[in-house]
């Protein structure tokens, strides 16, 4: 029972351990950790930004399959708090970082962070604004939800709503 309870310990403190308190900001760590670290990253632990063209012009932030990502007017950025952290989450997912590590494809790294939501889930953040998709968006590059209930809004490089 007590090398449960030792066992039980560790693996909890080891896994809190490298994530932000609530409500702050971590930077962007990279696309991959360096060499001798033995933090094994797994791929499904690498959130992907890149910058996709739209076709009247402009550009927006797109997750690794080239789909528009969002974000909610209700969040707050100073610290970053995610509002969409109930069933909202069924028809706008957030965009997770487990790993808080980050490929990013035109996207200034300086702008790129993760926030805890209230589950303990690390959250992509773009100028401290949290980063959600559309379940409607049924292939990559639709806007379908951008300007929905007048608050939510596909995002720019910088974190800027697009206007419908």
């Amino acid at each position: 029972m007590l090398v449960a309870l030792l066992l039980t310990a560790a693996c909890s403190a080891e896994g809190e351990s490298g994530s932000a308190p609530n409500g702050t900001e971590q930077q962007a760590a990279g696309p991959a950790v360096g060499a001798g670290s033995s933090t094994r990253v797994l791929p499904g632990d690498i959130a992907t930004l890149q910058v996709v063209q739209l076709t009247g012009g402009g550009e927006i932030l797109a997750d690794s399959q080239k789909y528009t990502l969002y974000r909610n007017e209700k969040d707050s950025t100073n610290p970053p708090k995610s509002s969409c952290n109930d069933e909202c989450v069924l028809v706008w997912p957030p965009l997770l970082a487990p790993g808080s590590q980050f490929d990013l494809k035109g996207v200034d790294k300086s702008l790129v962070g993760t926030m805890k939501r209230d589950d303990g889930t690390l959250q992509v953040t773009v100028a401290g604004r949290p980063l959600y998709r559309y379940v409607d968006d049924e292939q990559a590059g639709d806007l379908n939800g951008n300007g929905v209930d007048s608050q939510w809004f596909a995002v720019t490089p910088v974190g800027e709503k697009v206007r419908p």
